[in-house]
Parts: C-alpha cells; sequence; structure tokens
C-alpha cells in the first residue's frame, strides 16, 4: 500500500473530520484477495484497506447503484492499487453452512439491474476475452506438464486449445444476455456478521451471463472431483431474478446459460488447478467442461429448428 495519506485524506473530505490510524490487523477470507487489512480508527469506528485494481474499484461502483434489499461492500474511497471499504463485522462463512439467503438476493437483484447493460471499466467476455483465458489456461497446463510429466496436462492443455475457438461456446457468448457478475462467487468469498452476509472481493467482476455466478456458488468442494453432483440454485435466485427483471426467462435460455456457465467456470479455474490441485482434479474439471461444450451445442442446435 502507499502512504496512509492516499486514503487517510479522501476518507476526511468524505467524513467531513480529520482520523488518525489507532490500530492495524491483517485479514483473510474474502478480504484477503492481494492482501487486506482492518484499520482502526481514533474515532472508534474501523475500515479495511486492501490491495484493489480499477476493475473492483467499477464494479464495487456499479453494485453500490442497485436497488432493492441487497447487502455488498461499501466502498469509501479508491486510488491506485488500493480500495477502502467500510468494515463489515463478523467472519468468513463456516465449512458446512448452507449459502445465505442475502448472497442468492443481492446476486438477483445485481443480475437483473444490470441486465444487458455494460457497467463502465469491467471487461466483457466475449470470443477475445474467452480465447486469452484459454491461452492463459494452456499456458499453465503445459507448464505443469513440463514440472510433473503427467499426462492429465497435455490432455488437458490439447482440450483446452481446441475450445479456444469452438463455434459452439462464440455462438453462446454472442447470443446469451450479459449482466454484471461477480465473477468468483466461491463460498471462501462470503462474509458473515450481524448484519447479514455479503459477498466480498470483486477484484475479478465482468461482464458475462449471470449463471457464471450461481454455476461457482453451487460447485461442489475443491478439495475432490471437479465432476462430483454440485448444490441446487435456490428458487429464490431465480424468484427474485425474474420479478425484478419483470418477466421470467425462456426456459431455453436458462439451460444454454447454464451449461455455457459451468464450461466457463471450469476453464476459468484450471490455471490454478494446474498450479495447486495435481492432475486428477485437472482432469475431472476437463471431463465436466467437455460435457458442457457437447451439450451446449445440442442445446444450440436444438433451438435453431
Amino acid at each position: 500500500m502507499s502512504g496512509d495519506d492516499a486514503w487517510l485524506r479522501p476518507l476526511a473530505r468524505r467524513l467531513r473530520r480529520e482520523v488518525r490510524v489507532a490500530a492495524r490487523t491483517p485479514l483473510g477470507g474474502g478480504y484477503a484477495s492481494g492482501g487486506a487489512e482492518r484499520i482502526d480508527l481514533d474515532d472508534g469506528t474501523a475500515v479495511v484497506l486492501k490491495h484493489g485494481g480499477p476493475v473492483e474499484a467499477a464494479a464495487l461502483r456499479a453494485v453500490a447503484v442497485v436497488n432493492g434489499p441487497v447487502r455488498l461492500p461499501r466502498m469509501l474511497a479508491h486510488g491506485d492499487g488500493w480500495v477502502l471499504l467500510a468494515h463489515e463485522p463478523g467472519g468468513p462463512l463456516p465449512a458446512g453452512a448452507p449459502v445465505p439467503d442475502d448472497v442468492w438476493r443481492t446476486l438477483a437483484l445485481v443480475h437483473a439491474h444490470w441486465r444487458r447493460n455494460r457497467p463502465r471499466g469491467v471487461p466483457v467476455v466475449d470470443a477475445g476475452w474467452w480465447e486469452r483465458l484459454c491461452g492463459l489456461a494452456s499456458e499453465r497446463l503445459r507448464s505443469a506438464a513440463d514440472r510433473t510429466g503427467a499426462r492429465a496436462y497435455l490432455d488437458a492443455d490439447a482440450a483446452v486449445r481446441a475450445w479456444a475457438r469452438d463455434d459452439r461456446v462464440g455462438l453462446a457468448l454472442r447470443v446469451l444476455p450479459r449482466t454484471l457478475c461477480h465473477g468468483d462467487a466461491h463460498r471462501a468469498n462470503i462474509h458473515t456478521g450481524p448484519g447479514g452476509a455479503l459477498l466480498l472481493d470483486w477484484g475479478n467482476a465482468r461482464v458475462a451471463a449471470g449463471s457464471l455466478d450461481t454455476v461457482v456458488l453451487t460447485a461442489p468442494p475443491d478439495d475432490g472431483p471437479a465432476d462430483a453432483a454440485p448444490a441446487a440454485v435456490p428458487a429464490l435466485y431465480r424468484d427474485t431474478l425474474h420479478e425484478a427483471l419483470g418477466a421470467p426467462d425462456p426456459p431455453a435460455m436458462v439451460a444454454v446459460e447454464a451449461v455455457w456457465a459451468r464450461a466457463q467456470a471450469h476453464v476459468q479455474y484450471l490455471p490454478f488447478a494446474a498450479d495447486h490441485q495435481g492432475p486428477d482434479r485437472v482432469a475431472s474439471m476437463v471431463r465436466v467442461a467437455a460435457a458442457a461444450v457437447d451439450e451446449l451445442g445440442d442445446l444450440l442446435a436444438s433451438a435453431r429448428r
């Protein structure tokens, strides 16, 4: 982080009073992407200072305008390489606990508000973005193959390179409605406390089909096979989304969106799996993505008939 003056000055302007640092505590959980610390101020309040780029600031500005019973991080200021957030008492979602309704309701309202709109400063998942993602995954998979000699990494690399310009994925990216997505909505980014639950760490936000967030949030535990059964998306999410949109989404569109999101989610986490989770995990992720791409083709073909 830069010197404290970089964030103390805009905070003082916002509060219309001078404040000073009383104590600092490193933070984990969803706050900790890139490094974060709780800062206690001399007026008895606390803020969170975390590393964050322009995408996170843009996403937090965008979610701040969403109406309704949403629970979202409140950005107080931002600058070069940092964002300053209001501190939320509490901690990470306990292991095994269900995803709170606050999170599902908030995602639905964000997805509805930004449907077919693009928040300024948030990247769009289009064919070029997808091709770059596949390129990154391919690079990390080849590196893992060189490091370990495991055949699974080479097989995964071949699959990813074939998907980079796959017509089925390209068509889905052209026809599906986009919205503002958290982009990394896994359980470790859920924070719970007296005020309710909220999704932290919007630094991977992107403009994409909203099912990307629901697929990631319902994924099976990452310490096992990726092709284990996912959790169900609760009716609360879809009901809230459709009420906010004013009409239900066509079932065929919902099906295509969910299958696309399954492929997208597994490819976007392949670089991490190649670096940290081993060949068995990578192989199971590729199986899920391959089945999703094939199903995507079938659904798109049926829709054109």
